[in-house]
């Protein structure tokens, strides 16, 4: 809700109307998945129509525990039960510093492909009562000695063209376009263009968005869990952006404002992931009372990441599906927005478990080492709480 908030504020019309879908979309999202999930539930429950069929789901029978036993969530054995995370965290942490270089590097040789949006530009919009086609709209372009390859075809009967070119047209070239698309189409082209000043104010608006969204997450996630936690989620984010950014960069794909409107979704859905896991370690924190070791701290990380590990892949790959089905079927026009998301998404799980967590960890011990022992959050009544079947 922050990066939609942030977006709405500071990005233009077509990035306002995104942000305003991704804010409807949390608030009805998290109604259903609150209550219409849970009423669903339990019609399928009282139905008795999966009684005594666990296995149809997976589950052995031999996984299942009586509510009499006394366990609740936190108890429970995982799949993940053999990997030791923490042990790892240095080559994780390698590994990213490998690829951060060679990221820099890239983006040195390379730099960004910026659009018209943050560089100075051009954009020619043609309407017409046929059908249009792209191939068509750079055939008449050629005629008055302009080229393209950005072209868009919209429209209920794809009856509007826009082209847009980098650089801005001089008047001549304005006249003779206006006067030959009137002459073919019946209709004078709606020609704008995006001087280098718009272009930087575009661009350190950009800026700013994702900066007051870091500094309202990491508020957020302090009033919440605690500071580590909030620059550790921070740092993780800004992992995931940079790997966009050097892919967006080494590919040569251009960088527009939906660009922008990716990397703050991208910084939504990763510290979503991020926040699961550290709501897990805090509860794994309140089972301890009080961390003593190393070891007690490396216990609370590892749980936490064993517990939540196969939610968050869960999650990601139904939001992976989504994202491959816009860039196999969606429209040409948000195709590199669908491109910056799917990488974002993949960094996300992957900060959210070997970043984030990590460096919680490594912050953790070194304040054990100061203070000896570290007070956790004051036991209280949570879901967990309760004895679970």
């Amino acid at each position: 809700m922050l990066a939609a908030i942030v977006l709405f504020i500071y990005g233009t019309s077509s990035v306002k109307g995104f942000a305003t879908m991704l804010i409807i979309s949390i608030l009805v999202s998290f109604i259903t998945a609150v209550f219409g999930a849970r009423l669903f539930l339990s019609l399928w429950v009282n139905s008795g129509l999966f009684k005594n069929k666990p296995g149809w789901f997976g589950v052995k029978k031999e996984d299942i525990h009586d509510i009499s036993e006394g366990l609740d969530t936190l108890d429970l054995p995982t799949k993940f039960d053999r990997f030791d995370f923490v042990k790892s965290r240095n080559k994780y942490f390698l590994g990213s510093a490998i690829l951060i270089g060679a990221g820099v590097i890239v983006l040195l040789i390379f730099r960004l492909n910026l659009g018209i949006d943050f560089a100075s530009g051009t954009r020619v919009e043609v309407l017409s009562d046929n059908k249009l086609t792209a191939q068509q709209i750079k055939e008449e372009l050629k005629e008055v000695n302009l080229e393209t390859n950005d072209i868009i075809i919209s429209g209920d009967n794809n009856e509007i063209a826009v082209a847009r070119f980098k650089g801005v047209l001089s008047k001549d070239d304005i006249s003779t376009l206006k006067s030959h698309f009137r002459d073919e189409f019946g209709a004078e082209p709606n020609v704008g263009t995006v001087s280098p000043t718009i272009g930087k104010e575009l661009a350190k608006n950009a800026v700013i968005a994702l900066i007051i969204a870091s500094i309202g997450i990491i508020i957020y996630v302090t009033i919440r869990f605690e500071i580590y936690m909030a620059l550790a989620a921070i740092i993780a984010l800004l992992h995931d952006a940079f790997f966009v950014i050097v892919v967006f960069s080494f590919t040569r794909l251009e960088v527009d404002i939906t660009f922008i409107a990716a990397i703050l979704t991208i910084v939504g859905y990763s510290i979503n992931d991020t926040i699961v896991t550290f709501d897990r370690m805090r509860e794994n924190m309140v089972k301890k009372r009080r961390l003593k070791t190393p070891e007690d701290i490396a216990d609370v990380v590892n749980s936490a990441l064993r517990q939540t590990l196969g939610r968050s892949v869960n999650t990601i790959l139904t939001v992976v599906f989504s994202v491959v089905a816009l860039l196999i079927f969606g429209s040409e026009s948000i195709w590199n927005f669908s491109f910056a998301l799917l990488i974002g998404l993949i960094a996300g799980t992957y900060s959210s478990v070997f970043i984030a967590a990590q460096l919680w960890y490594v912050w953790k011990n070194k304040e054990l080492k100061k203070k000896g022992s570290i007070k956790t959050y004051k036991e209280k009544k949570t879901y967990s709480d309760e004895p679970q079947v």
